[in-house]
């Protein structure tokens, strides 16, 4: 028989896809070089979605990022959903834990298939207006971003703690065996340093609900939610691999049961649905189900969508994007809103951000952090510095190469050096100079650039009545770049004593605003 053998291959490639997906994942972090040869980025050049976020933000299209996208559409059109069920390291994941969780047997109305439709064109029509919001429901940025902020940082932290314990048992054989093994493991398979995000409860709860929905009914996620398929789902329209035979036998009718996709109907084979994991091979018990390319025929069931859904999903997606631009730029009101350095203008950065985390995962300083409303309800998981928890690196360019949309440029380690993301300021009621009295170098100290940004004035103050010669630090606006480090190693606790600020940009000149002494 056929069918263990689709049936095997199919999951072999699930598991080849998803192993592969994080090799690339853990090999995205710094391991003491500064170029990453396989950026996890390289997943994003084959998602449709990120390319259609892409087509429809302002610029021009990223064609050499972006290429491989439109060809996995164009292979849709001939073969259909592969990539749902074969390659897609989300869909694989829910088939994995679908089986040990337990998968729900309740079926769905057919209706409820509409909505990934629906969703699809009211996303598209808000980020026609600017607004992107593709990003939170990409199974690929989900997938990634949950591995980022929630579950990478739970398993460095889990391994850190299993080798303390090895180390501390002091056993025989085994804690001699886990000092040989720690360092190899460290170097290779954990991160530069362990990583901590505002929002990994929350990612994590999200994941979670995409994976409990397989206790609803299986791959519920795939046939009623994701956009990424039903973009598939319309490509693949007309593919030309088709099922035979096309209806349900009359003295059989298990495919109607057993198809986890729901494709396989009395009206015909759905190839917008189908996820082509060609199990029905298998459900066959006279071997009747085969796939083979031909020729579209004219009478397939179409898409069932009704009209007045789709003109309710665009006009909702239309007329959500200019009440959210209405709205105060934050980019204005928050004087805290930093973005990474090699960052497009604010507008642009929101519009091509699909949310990955990536840019995250790779900050060697720790500073870059998942926003929550700090850019506004449309910011939600983009890339914020928060430089009291953590610094941008000087010497780092990490997180433009893994940006798998040119939401963050990749810049050249010296043009880097020279971009302007902010500007540190003194709260003078806090800083232990000027508030106290007391002499302090700590931000002197730690300042990067070539020639010290932050500087010291010597002056004459009077200290509980009595005259005492102190050094007062000063920021020199037109050498700092706001890298955050300062407010990092602020040694007062609770909020620092000198704060960066989004005074200055380089990306600025963009907008029409000033620009920073080197934009």
């Amino acid at each position: 028989m056929t069918a263990p053998r689709w049936t095997y291959a199919r999951r072999a490639s699930q598991v080849v896809c998803l192993l592969g997906f994080l090799w690339l994942f853990v090999q995205t972090e710094y391991r003491g070089v500064d170029d990453l040869p396989y950026p996890v980025g390289l997943l994003f050049r084959l998602d449709p979605l990120a390319a259609l976020a892409d087509a429809l933000a302002s610029g021009p299209f990223g064609w050499g990022l972006l290429w491989p996208a439109l060809l996995v559409l164009l292979l849709t059109a001939v073969f259909g959903r592969f990539f749902c069920g074969w390659v897609c390291p989300l869909g694989a994941t829910l088939d994995g834990l679908g089986r040990l969780l337990g998968r729900g047997r309740r079926a769905f109305s057919p209706g409820w298939r509409r909505v990934k439709y629906y969703l699809l064109f009211a996303l598209s029509a808000a980020a026609l207006g600017g607004v992107q919001l593709l990003g939170l429901f990409d199974p690929l940025a989900i997938f990634l971003r949950s591995l980022a902020l929630s579950l990478y940082p739970a398993y460095n932290f889990g391994v850190n703690r299993a080798f303390d314990v090895l180390y501390a048992v002091d056993l025989p054989v085994i804690t001699p065996a886990a000092q040989s093994l720690f360092p190899w493991w460290r170097d290779h398979l954990m991160a530069f340093h362990q990583p901590v995000f505002a929002l990994s409860l929350f990612t994590l709860l999200v994941f979670l609900g995409v994976v409990l929905l397989e206790k609803l009914e299986h791959r519920f996620w795939c046939k009623h939610l994701c956009p990424l398929g039903a973009l598939l789902g319309l490509c693949a329209r007309h593919a030309l691999l088709q099922r035979t035979p096309k209806t349900l036998c009359a003295d059989c009718q298990k495919c109607d049961a057993l198809c986890r996709s729901g494709a396989v109907r009395a009206d015909g084979h759905r190839r917008s649905e189908c996820l082509l994991c060609m199990d029905c091979t298998g459900f066959c018990p006279e071997e009747r189900v085969v796939f083979r390319l031909r020729p579209p025929q004219r009478g397939a069931p179409g898409i069932d969508l009704e009209r007045r859904g789709v003109v309710t999903a665009l006009a909702c997606g239309a007329l959500a994007a200019p009440v959210v631009r209405i709205a105060p730029a934050q980019e204005r009101t928050n004087p805290y809103l930093i973005r990474p350095p090699g960052a497009v203008a604010e507008a642009e950065f929101l519009e091509r951000c699909v949310r990955c985390g990536e840019c995250m995962k790779v900050c060697i300083g720790g500073a870059l952090h998942p926003a929550f409303l700090e850019a506004g309800p449309v910011g939600l998981w983009t890339p914020l510095l928060v430089a009291r928890v953590g610094y941008c690196e000087y010497n780092c360019t990490l997180c433009g190469q893994v940006c798998p949309t040119g939401a963050i440029k990749r810049l050249a380690l010296e043009p880097k050096r020279r971009t302007v993301i902010g500007r540190a300021v003194f709260d003078k009621d806090r800083c232990l100079p000027f508030a106290k009295g007391v002499e302090c170098l700590v931000c002197e100290e730690h300042c990067p650039t070539g020639e010290k940004a932050i500087v010291f004035e010597e002056k004459d103050v009077i200290v509980d009545g009595v005259t005492r010669r102190l050094k007062l630090p000063k920021v020199v606006d037109r050498l700092c770049i706001g890298c955050g480090i300062c407010e990092t190693k602020c040694p007062l606790e609770g909020a620092s004593a000198i704060r960066v600020i989004s005074e200055g940009e380089s990306r600025r000149e963009r907008t029409g605003l000033p620009a920073g002494p080197y934009g």
